[in-house]
């Protein structure tokens, strides 16, 4: 097996444990506010992490534009990422945050040949603008005029598709840091700084609404949220991402909608409407266009980046 495969099936693999996260959200959220589940969901996995970060402080990023880089990959998907996809979450159906993070791989793809100058061809065109209606369909729920801020659910969605944004950003970025320091320990330096937001809006949070009771399941989700997707997932997401370009990358988030919907009407009993299950359908069909049709980038995102 080649390297490159390596990887893929390790980015498969993060995907199928990312799939199982809006369930543990939705558990945690249940009872919790949104900044206070983030705050001890990234706590245990900094806490996890944070001999990684100890024992390699001395291979940080040293350069001002490496700093700044990693500054941004915390900001767009450890805090910004998260507190609108949980905001949105305690707002919408784990079904619809699993059929949206389809358009993340849009995002990235966008990014991508934003940042690498590549073109667009009709069919990719195509394939966006099937996307781009996919999601649309998703956050109002049918064919109907916008609604966008009538309805929680609705509002709810539309966070979770800003969210994606960050996070394709974070995705860019970081493969032009992963290529120059190790992947664990950047996943290592960027949960940890995350927790200068989160410490701050979590308690506030809990000030605020008091200390409430949280179920067997919502502790359940929270560890599974800060050992699992974060601190073992975004690990193996860098550690591919070392390996492969992020528009190859992208057909692997196809996993999470499928197994994080499947997971939602098995485990939660949400039945996702006939418009929703289309326009899934519309946006794992744009992205895919796009993928299959899109050329491979002349050189990695680094090449382009340049150093401070």
């Amino acid at each position: 097996m080649s390297g490159r495969q390596q990887a893929l099936l390790v980015l498969a693999g993060a995907n199928c444990l990312w799939a199982g996260s809006y369930i543990a959200g939705k558990a945690a959220l249940a009872t919790w506010p949104f900044a206070s589940v983030n705050m001890v969901r990234f706590t245990i996995a900094a806490a996890i992490l944070l001999p990684v970060l100890w024992r390699g402080r001395h291979q940080l990023p040293k350069s001002p534009g490496d700093r700044w880089r990693l500054v941004a990959m915390c900001c767009l998907g450890f805090v910004g990422n998260k507190a609108l996809e949980y905001l949105g979450l305690s707002l919408t159906t784990a079904t619809d945050t699993a059929l949206l993070i389809a358009a993340e791989a849009l995002a990235t793809v966008l990014l991508s040949v934003a940042l690498l100058s590549e073109r667009i061809r009709l069919l990719e065109a195509v394939g966006l603008i099937l996307g781009g209606i996919g999601v649309y369909l998703v956050v109002e729920g049918g064919l109907r005029a916008p609604t966008l801020l009538s309805g929680s659910q609705s509002v709810g969605n539309l966070l979770v598709v800003a969210s994606l944004i960050l996070e394709s950003g974070f995705t860019v970025i970081g493969k032009t840091v992963v290529e120059r320091y190790p992947p664990l320990l950047i996943t290592a330096a960027v949960v940890t700084g995350s927790l200068i937001a989160w410490w701050p809006a979590g308690i506030a949070a809990l000030w605020v609404r008091g200390w409430p009771s949280l179920s067997i399941a919502g502790w359940i989700g929270i560890a599974y949220l800060g050992a699992i997707t974060t601190a073992l997932c975004y690990w193996a997401w860098l550690w591919g991402l070392k390996r492969v370009m992020p528009g190859a990358m992208a057909p692997l988030l196809f996993i999470q909608p499928l197994l994080g919907t499947a997971l939602a009407v098995w485990v939660r009993g949400e039945h996702p409407s006939l418009p929703t299950l289309f326009g899934g359908v519309l946006i794992l069909l744009g992205v895919t266009t796009v993928v299959i049709r899109r050329e491979p980038a002349p050189e990695a995102p680094v090449a382009t980046a340049g150093t401070a």
